[in-house]
């Protein structure tokens, strides 16, 4: 599993069950200034968890690791 693979999948269901359609967003996309509030955080937790079989602790849960794509990616590289 490598990084660009898990911000695929993450962006796709972002963009499929979060964002308005007409959003764009990529690897260095603030999320949160793409409208991305906490609800849609911890289903994006969720959605993490369920696909690579982690756990994401509590120590993980910081703002820095939700920032962007590319940051939610290194945090689960470095759980799986």
């Amino acid at each position: 599993m490598d990084g660009e693979t898990i911000i695929a999948d993450i962006k796709k269901y972002i963009e499929k069950n979060i964002m308005a359609e007409d959003v764009i967003i990529d690897a260095a996309t603030e999320l949160q200034d793409a409208g991305i509030d906490s609800f849609s955080i911890v289903e994006i937790i969720l959605f993490i968890e369920r696909k690579y079989g982690v756990v994401i602790p509590d120590d993980k849960l910081v703002p820095e690791n939700f920032r962007t794509l590319q940051a939610l990616s290194s945090t689960v590289l470095e759980l799986i």
